[in-house]
């Protein structure tokens, strides 16, 4: 009996987690900028973690391309070029029918700096630089930025809250071909044949990486008590577990002003410092 009331909380086994608060996951307002490969992942485990308010970005139309990597798209919606962001909306909602999942159907460059105000977070899974460009600027000194991006084996994480932001790293090179295709770990692609080359496991192990950097700031950020899921008053001593001094079993460390770099071919990851540029037009 008992068993089976702790085992009707969708979230118990991440509520077990020394100093995890359920609430500062669940009220989190996100907007995922991209619904591609990341955009799904992504939409995947922010609704598994319980985040109930997230807005889906994307102006584009799913095809058969993408279904080696975008878990919810299905070959119907490929077949009748089915919206992603509306498809993406649909599907993945079934993780979670307490979450308000809202489709944009914009492109980014459109949306103006009010638009990004409204959230709490922004993913940004976008393939390529102008376009992230613009999440960068319209987000900073406003809403945290986490930037992923894949190619092939490669992938890479960035955060940006306050501090350097995406433009700091640039190159005049890069600003050169801005609006060309990239891999989103910054490689430029033939012009001619701009795709990029796109593993499902990759993306996975990225999309985690921007999931859990997420989760370190959304309870680093919380004011408020962890308050826990109480279904009965067996839950009473989780509850007072989870009122503890909010720290993890673990200690934290963030990627905000840093780049996280993950070589798939040899399984090793790095970090790297991104200093503050002082010319940085964003906000230099």
């Amino acid at each position: 009996m008992a068993m089976d009331l702790i085992d009707a909380d969708q979230w118990d086994r991440q509520r077990r987690i020394r100093g995890w608060q359920q609430t500062a996951v669940e009220q989190s307002h996100c907007v995922l900028i991209g619904a591609g490969a990341l955009g799904n992942e992504a939409a995947k485990l922010l609704l598994q973690l319980g985040v109930r308010k997230i807005s889906i970005v994307d102006f584009d139309t799913v095809v058969t391309a993408n279904l080696n990597r975008c878990v919810f798209f299905t070959h119907e919606d490929a077949q009748k070029g089915a919206k992603k962001a509306e498809a993406l909306a649909a599907s993945a909602g079934r993780l979670n029918p307490s979450a308000q999942i809202e489709p944009v159907l914009e492109r980014v460059e459109t949306l103006d700096e009010d638009f990004f105000s409204k959230f709490d977070y922004a993913f940004s899974c976008l393939d390529n630089l102008g376009a992230r460009l613009h999440a960068n600027a319209h987000c900073y000194g406003k809403t945290p930025l986490v930037d992923g991006g894949t190619a092939g084996f490669n992938g890479k994480v960035q955060v940006v809250d306050g501090g350097s932001c995406l433009e700091c790293g640039l190159s005049p090179r890069d600003y050169s071909f801005l609006w060309r295709k990239y891999s989103c770990t910054g490689e430029m692609l033939e012009f001619v044949d701009p795709k990029m080359p796109a593993l499902p496991t990759t993306t996975s192990i990225v999309a985690g990486v921007m999931a859990s950097e997420f989760v370190k700031m959304a309870h680093a950020k919380s004011e408020e008590p962890p308050v826990g899921g109480v279904v009965n008053h067996l839950t009473q001593k989780r509850v007072a577990r989870e009122n503890k001094p909010r720290k993890f079993d673990l200690p934290e460390s963030g990627l905000a002003g840093k780049y996280w770099f993950y070589n798939g071919l040899t399984n090793e990851s790095a970090v790297f410092e991104i200093a503050k540029r002082e010319s940085c037009p964003v906000h230099g």
